[in-house]
């Protein structure tokens, strides 16, 4: 994957996954059996998000 890729996709994954997390941790007081599979999403997409920062750091840059 070329590193242009990750960048329009790092920060997406991790502010969408921090937005999903947020609104599942507020939707646990109300209900619990909808709340936790939001804050699960969540959690995925903002691990996502860290690991796509991960990868792009293994990327060699190329010249050219």
């Amino acid at each position: 994957m070329k590193p242009s890729k990750f960048y329009k996709l790092t920060w997406p994954l991790i502010f969408g996954g921090a937005l999903v997390l947020m609104l599942g941790v507020s939707t646990l007081s109300a209900d619990e059996s909808v709340g936790w599979p939001i804050v699960i999403a969540g959690a995925a997409l903002l691990a996502a998000g860290v690991l796509a920062i991960y990868l792009r750091s293994r990327i060699p840059d190329s010249e050219g």
